[in-house]
């Protein structure tokens, strides 16, 4: 069948033109058993018609026999007067059409209603009144709909997208999350996701928002509002059984933070902030890790264990012993080939960031403490190895003397403006420290490093070396050789 108004094709059934929304009209189709049992009526009916008609003209004519003396008496009285029987058919007739005209009405009203309480019925009505913007309207016709046949899963879906445009959007709320329940297995299930992410999102609803993205499996909309969600942190290394040092670095899904642990405690926003990689040396580990996005929706927590096992390398050897000396020495380190070692001066632990060690050392003036460590190519490192020395040598000047002697000189030489080290075109100032104590051709002289200190107070390395005989207090500029080794040249060249 085709629609009256535009020609398209209809389903059997259909009570609106999806294309134009014109409204189909049927003819109703009678009961064909109540037509036949119509029909058998009227024909007994009209039998049995037949049948008295003779039966009464007989009648009357005996009835006219008995009383003709009598009438014949009385006949100039009476008016003439015939029997009518067509009369009668005709009564007959019309009650009979009466009958039928009535019962087919009530068929008529029985077949309207049990199309009015329809399921085709009431959602045809319902888009009928959509397309007017009669929301409300559209909202009972669907609810009725729905009461006919629940399950029609995309009517329920049009429900709530009605609700919404009639101003309930509690309503359609509600149905959407009935739909994603009771409805796991529905085609369309990204758009009830999609059209409740976006209610949530007008809503600035970002908590219900992060649980309801946490249960969605459908990856085009947990790309779609990825913002939004929370997923647990990834760890760029599964947990399990390593031979070499392993770096961990985690990550979320959007904007956020990463909380972690390493001691075996759930994470709360109270717990360390990832930043930088976690270094995994030899041993057991177990991090356990939470993502927190910017809306403040938190994921659960991811856990990896880690099981380092790893052949820490060997301490390197020192050559020189803690203790005191009254002369020039080297300190040296052996180690392994694949090993590379780090030193600190001040009693700290050193590490890959601290001061490399690659040829023999001078022993400091004065008092000093160096602790010294091995790390292999995996980056693990060795036991600290740790020394303390002084250096005191017997002499007629001390260190303190020597340098005050030095600064009178370069003052007097015009590269200082005076002892506090001030430098001639310059904002900053030099000082002054003695670096060792060095022996030249059988004589001890102490070994003075010149530094530049800017205004921001970083300091600088001149380059210049002075040697000062600890007996005479002779002056020379240094120049250093090798490790402990250094050439002399008069003050004043």
């Amino acid at each position: 069948m085709k629609c009256p108004k535009c020609g398209n094709e209809l389903d059997e059934g259909k009570l609106l033109c999806e294309k134009c929304g014109e409204e189909i009209k049927y003819v109703p189709d009678f009961d064909i058993e109540l037509e036949e049992q119509l029909k058998e009526s009227i024909s007994t009916m009209l039998e049995e018609l037949a049948k008295e008609e003779p039966q009464k003209r007989e009648e009357d004519n005996e009835n006219f026999e008995e009383d003709d003396d009598f009438k014949d008496a009385f006949r100039d009285y009476f008016p003439k007067k015939r029997k009518n029987f067509q009369n009668d058919k005709i009564i007959i007739v019309s009650v009979i059409v009466a009958v039928v005209i009535i019962i087919g009405a009530a068929a008529i009203a029985s077949f309207v209603q049990n199309m009015e309480n329809s399921y085709e019925y009431q959602y045809g009505k319902a888009v009928e009144c959509a397309a007017g913007n009669a929301y409300g309207e559209a909202v009972s016709h669907l609810e009725r709909a729905l009461a006919i046949d629940d399950s029609q899963t995309d009517a329920r879906f049009l429900l709530a997208d009605y609700y919404d445009k009639n101003g309930m959007r509690q309503s359609a709320i509600s149905v959407l999350n009935e739909i994603l329940i009771q409805k796991a297995d529905y085609s369309r299930r990204d758009e009830v996701y999609d059209m409740l992410l976006s209610f949530y999102e007008e809503q600035e609803a970002y908590q219900k928002m992060g649980e309801l993205l946490a249960t969605c499996d459908v990856a085009r909309i947990v790309s779609k509002y990825n913002k939004y969600t929370a997923l647990p942190p990834t760890f760029n290394k599964e947990g399990g059984t390593y031979d070499e040092l392993i770096s961990v670095t985690l990550q979320g899904n959007t904007q956020g933070f990463v909380y972690y642990t390493m001691d075996g405690s759930l994470p709360t926003m109270n717990s360390s902030v990832y930043e930088t990689p976690i270094l995994l040396e030899s041993g057991d580990y177990v991090i356990r890790a939470m993502f927190v996005n910017i809306y403040g929706f938190a994921s659960t927590v991811e856990s990896q264990s880690y099981h380092i096992s790893l052949s820490i390398p060997e301490s390197p050897v020192i050559s020189l012993d803690s203790g005191t000396y009254h002369k020039p020495m080297l300190i040296e380190a052996y180690y392994s080939n694949n090993a590379k070692i780090y030193y600190t001066t001040d009693g700290s632990v050193p590490d890959k960031n601290s001061e490399r060690y690659y040829d023999p050392i001078e022993l400091p003036y004065g008092r000093s403490n160096f602790s010294f460590i091995a790390i292999d190519g995996d980056g693990l490192g060795s036991e600290t190895v740790s020394r303390s020395y002084e250096l005191q040598v017997e002499s007629n000047f001390d260190a303190e003397l020597a340098v005050q002697v030095l600064k009178n000189n370069l003052v007097a030489a015009g590269k200082l403006l005076n002892v506090e080290g001030n430098v001639p075109d310059k904002l900053g100032r030099n000082q002054y420290r003695v670096q060792t104590v060095a022996e030249v051709a059988g004589s001890l002289y102490y070994v003075v490093y010149e530094e530049y200190v800017d205004t921001t107070d970083r300091v600088h390395d001149t380059n210049n070396i002075y040697a000062v005989d600890v007996n005479t207090a002779d002056l020379y500029k240094a120049y250093k050789v090798d490790e402990g080794k250094y050439n002399l040249r008069p003050f004043d060249e």
